[in-house]
């Protein structure tokens, strides 16, 4: 059972030139971030440019922001990465790092990333695949072939639900923390249509910065009422990812992570046990 040579090089060439493309453009946030300083700026505007698709469906904003350097000056610049869907808007607080030649130049921590990361895992997923082709013959029992939906359906488990572990524990290791009022609720819907009540906090960031959002934990039953001081854990980065202090990691993830782990880890010790024989 094998895939055509053509067929494996192109898959391989195309992942190469994927990861490629969208590794160069995080590396160069990465430096930036490495060597910029470090501040919270507001969003005070969307610059809107029509991308080269053309017709509304390319239609991109970029951030403009507004913050105070560390000499005191106050810049307000254009983000240099623009986005057709994005949560930075206008009133919002976000992290920056700029760069102390030129503090016009600047990335916004949490922006213009999803989509470089998402086609740089695409680009690693293809040259796996297409190595794995590769590594393939005739004689490969059909089980270890077979083995490939179970590692998938582990490794996708496993993943969602170490995020959500590692998300809230790394906001407990390395999150700001704030003295905060609840102001109001918002509600999310469960697959199984139940209600999770979230309560929305307004709170201040060092650099006076009021940010207003809802916990990133919903429970069943209501937990806090409006004018009720809580204290938050938010991220340092993005401070509208917030956690009241007593919030805990979901069982859910708990789950999927401990199942995941399960059909990875069973999988393959039978392909291991297979392919010794």
């Amino acid at each position: 059972m094998s895939m055509p040579w053509e067929a494996v090089l192109v898959t391989a060439v195309a992942g190469a030139a994927v990861t490629g493309g969208a590794g160069y453009r995080l590396l160069r946030e990465r430096a930036l971030r490495r060597g910029g300083i470090r501040t919270h700026a507001l969003v005070v505007g969307q610059d809107e440019r029509i991308g080269e698709g053309g017709g509304g469906a390319g239609l991109v904003q970029a951030p403009v922001v507004e913050f105070t350097t560390a000499d005191g000056r106050v810049v307000r610049t254009r983000s240099q990465v623009g986005s057709s869907v994005s949560s930075v808007v206008p009133g919002r607080a976000v992290t920056v790092f700029y760069n102390p030649a030129d503090p016009r130049d600047v990335a916004i921590v949490g922006f213009g990333r999803a989509v470089p990361r998402l086609f740089c895992a695409l680009g690693i997923l293809g040259m796996v695949v297409a190595a794995l082709f590769a590594a393939l013959d005739e004689e490969t029992p059909a089980a270890v072939v077979g083995a490939g939906v179970p590692v998938v359906l582990g490794s996708v488990l496993l993943g969602v639900g170490g995020s959500g572990i590692g998300q809230v524990r790394a906001l407990r290791r390395r999150g700001g923390t704030a003295d905060g009022v609840v102001v109001g609720e918002s509600t999310s819907s469960t697959r199984e249509g139940l209600t999770l009540h979230h309560p929305v906090v307004r709170f201040a960031l060092p650099t006076g910065h009021m940010v207003e959002t809802a916990s990133g934990r919903g429970t069943l039953r209501r937990r806090t009422v409006p004018g009720q001081s809580v204290s938050v854990l938010y991220h340092p980065d993005d401070p509208y990812r917030m956690l009241l202090a007593d919030d805990r990691v979901r069982p859910l993830f708990w789950l999927f992570a401990v199942v995941g782990l399960v059909v990875l880890g069973g999988t393959l010790a039978i392909v291991v046990l297979l392919t010794t024989r």
